[in-house]
C-alpha cells in the first residue's frame, strides 16, 4: 500500500502565507475540485484561486499538478485501503473469513459516502487507460484484491460462497457506490436531496445482504 505523503520543499513560506490552509485541508479542498472538474480541468492556476493560496505556497509542496493529484489519491485511497485491508486481517475465534469479508466490503461502501471526491475520481480515471489509471490500481487495488480473492477462496472452501469471478465481485460490489458517483440521479429517483446516516449504514447493510445473502425470503 503506497502511504506517500507530500514533503515540504526547502524554504520558508513568505509572511503573507502564514495564514495558508493546512496540508490535510488544502488536499481534501483540492480532491474537491478534481472529482468536479475532472484532471484535465484543473490547473495549479485554478487550485490557487479557488483556495486562495499562493504560487508560493503550493511550489513549497507541490511542482507540478501531476505531484498534487498523486498526494490527494495517496491520502484518501490510502486511508480508505488501510481501513480494508485491517478489516480483511480480523480474523479470530469469533470473527471468520466471512465476516471479515463483510466487515472489509462494508469499510469500502462506507468510505464513498464519508470521502466522495476520490471515488468521483476512481470513476473518472476508469474511463481510459493510462497513467493515471496504473497509479490508483497499483498502489491502492492491485494488493487488496489479490487478498480478497485468496480470502474468498478459503471461504469457498468451506462451500459458503458460489463461486464467481473476482471482477464480478468487485463491480457488484462498486455498483453499492452508485448513490455517491451517480448523486443527482440518485436524487432523481428517490425524490431526496441527501441521505441521513441512518439511511447510509441501511444502504451499506443491505447492500451486503443482497450481495450474500439474494434477494428472495
Amino acid at each position: 500500500m503506497n502511504t506517500a505523503t507530500p514533503t515540504r520543499r526547502r524554504g520558508r513560506p513568505r509572511n503573507d502565507e502564514t495564514a495558508s490552509p493546512s496540508i490535510d485541508h488544502l488536499l481534501e479542498a483540492s480532491a474537491a475540485i478534481f472529482a468536479r472538474d475532472g484532471y484535465d480541468g484543473v490547473s495549479l492556476r485554478k487550485l490557487q484561486s479557488e483556495l486562495k493560496v499562493s504560487y508560493t505556497f503550493f511550489h513549497h509542496y507541490f511542482d507540478s499538478k501531476e505531484a498534487l493529484w498523486k498526494a490527494v489519491v495517496d491520502k484518501l485511497a490510502g486511508a480508505t485501503t488501510a481501513k480494508v485491508v485491517n478489516a480483511l486481517n480480523h480474523i479470530d475465534d469469533n470473527h471468520t473469513e466471512l465476516d471479515a469479508l463483510k466487515a472489509a466490503i462494508a469499510v469500502y461502501i462506507r468510505s464513498a459516502f464519508e470521502h466522495p471526491a476520490i471515488y468521483l475520481i476512481y470513476q473518472q480515471e476508469s474511463q481510459c487507460q493510462g497513467p493515471r489509471l496504473d497509479y490508483i490500481y497499483q498502489s491502492y487495488f492491485e494488493s487488496p484484491w489479490q487478498y480478497i480473492r485468496e480470502l474468498v477462496n478459503k471461504v469457498n472452501q468451506h462451500g459458503k460462497l458460489k463461486p464467481i469471478p473476482i471482477e464480478t465481485l468487485f463491480f457488484v460490489v462498486q455498483s453499492a457506490t452508485a448513490p455517491v458517483v451517480q448523486y443527482p440521479f440518485f436524487q432523481k429517483l428517490t425524490g431526496s436531496p441527501q441521505l441521513s446516516p441512518k439511511q447510509i449504514e441501511n444502504h451499506i447493510q443491505q447492500s451486503i445482504d443482497l450481495l450474500f445473502n439474494g434477494w428472495h425470503l
